[in-house]
C-alpha cells in the first residue's frame, strides 16, 4: 500500500468514479436494491449522475477525494456542504472496492473528508444516511463513533423506499483526535 495516493477528483474523473460506484452498489446492495436495476440501468444512471454532479455543483462547496493505487481508483468519498444544513456537512458517498476493503482506506478517506469540512465550516457536524440492511457499512460507521439519530424509509429509486439510518458526528475535532489515538494504539 505504499503506492496509495489521495487526491481531489476533477470532472475528468467522473467516469472512473461512476464505474467504482456501480461496482460497489452491485456488491453491497445485491439484497437491498432490485437486481434488475443493479444488472441494468445502474451503469448509465451512475455515469450521468457523476457527470451532472461535477458540472453543476460549485467546486468550493463539495469534495470528492480519490484513493488510487498505481493509478487505479480503489476508493472515493464525496462530501456536500449545503445538502442539509440541519445536520451539517453530508457524506454522500464513501466507497472502497471490495478487494481493497479492510486496509483502512475507508477510514483514510473519511479522515480527509472530516479535515476538509473542518477547514471549510469549522464547528459543523457531518452526517450520512446508510441503508439499515447494509451491515458492513453500519459496523464501519459504528466503529467510527457515529451516533444514530434517525430511522426512516428513503426513496432511493423511483417508487422504491429503503429503510435507512441517519448517522451524525457532532464534534469532528474530537473525532479526529480519538481516531488518531486508536491508530497509534493509545486507546
Amino acid at each position: 500500500m505504499k503506492t496509495l495516493i489521495f487526491r481531489r477528483a476533477t470532472e475528468s474523473d467522473a467516469e472512473a468514479i461512476a464505474s467504482l460506484h456501480t461496482e460497489n452498489w452491485r456488491d453491497a446492495y445485491r439484497d437491498i436494491l432490485p437486481g434488475s436495476y443493479l444488472d441494468g440501468k445502474i451503469t448509465g444512471e451512475r455515469a450521468n449522475f457523476w457527470r451532472y454532479r461535477f458540472s453543476s455543483l460549485g467546486s468550493d462547496r463539495f469534495l470528492v477525494v480519490l484513493a488510487e493505487n498505481l493509478g487505479e481508483l480503489v476508493g472515493f468519498a464525496c462530501v456536500l456542504l449545503d445538502e442539509d444544513p440541519q445536520w451539517g456537512a453530508y457524506m454522500d458517498n464513501l466507497h472502497v472496492l471490495p478487494g481493497w476493503r479492510g486496509r483502512r482506506i475507508g477510514r483514510m478517506l473519511f479522515d480527509r473528508a472530516l479535515q476538509w469540512v473542518m477547514s471549510k465550516e469549522p464547528g459543523w457536524p457531518i452526517h450520512l444516511w446508510v441503508f439499515e440492511a447494509n451491515a458492513g457499512a453500519r459496523r464501519f460507521y459504528d466503529a467510527l463513533g457515529g451516533e444514530i439519530v434517525d430511522y426512516k424509509s428513503k426513496e432511493v429509486l423511483k417508487g422504491i423506499e429503503i429503510p435507512s439510518v441517519l448517522y451524525i458526528w457532532k464534534d469532528l475535532r474530537q473525532l479526529l483526535i480519538n481516531l488518531t489515538r486508536r491508530s497509534s494504539g493509545s486507546l
